[in-house]
């Protein structure tokens, strides 16, 4: 069962061995090794709201969360590779936009994925996302998506 919880700084060592997976790593950090301080800026940084730690079977296997971007929200996913297949992805993803759409009243969640990167992709037309356009990334050209609520 997948489960989120809020991201705490005790968290750091299962995310920073996360986080630096070579699959993990190749897309969301552009290949960059984080060191264990780089790692725990952004387990502080998900600590806001909208930061979840994955957990299943409560074992620590990923990160999401509902990232402010201007007056939006951006999706991030990040799950241990040895978990991934596994249907871990889209349902911490389906709970964190349940909560942006239903408690944070979210209009739209928006997302950016690598071009080269097609797991991501196929995941964001499971989750429902369509393509808005292209824009320059770092190190790839991003493909940026949105999803919009879908009253009840």
């Amino acid at each position: 069962m997948i489960t989120l919880r809020a991201v705490t700084s005790d968290d750091g060592d299962a995310l920073h061995t996360i986080l630096t997976e070579p699959g993990v790593r190749q897309f969301l950090f552009d290949n960059v090794l984080l060191t264990r301080a780089e790692a725990q800026g952004h387990v502080e940084a998900a600590r806001a709201p909208g930061g979840w730690t994955i957990l299943q079977d409560g074992e620590v296997v990923g990160l999401a969360a509902l990232r402010p971007s201007g007056t939006d929200r951006e999706l991030i996913i990040a799950v241990s590779e040895r978990h991934w297949g596994r249907g871990v992805a889209f349902e911490a993803a389906r709970q964190a936009m349940r909560h942006g759409f239903d408690v944070l009243k979210l209009d739209r969640i928006l997302a950016a994925v690598d071009l080269p990167n097609d797991r991501s992709h196929r995941l964001m037309a499971r989750l429902g996302f369509r393509p808005t356009g292209e824009r320059a990334g770092p190190k790839y050209q991003l493909r940026t998506y949105e999803a919009v609520c879908n009253p009840r």
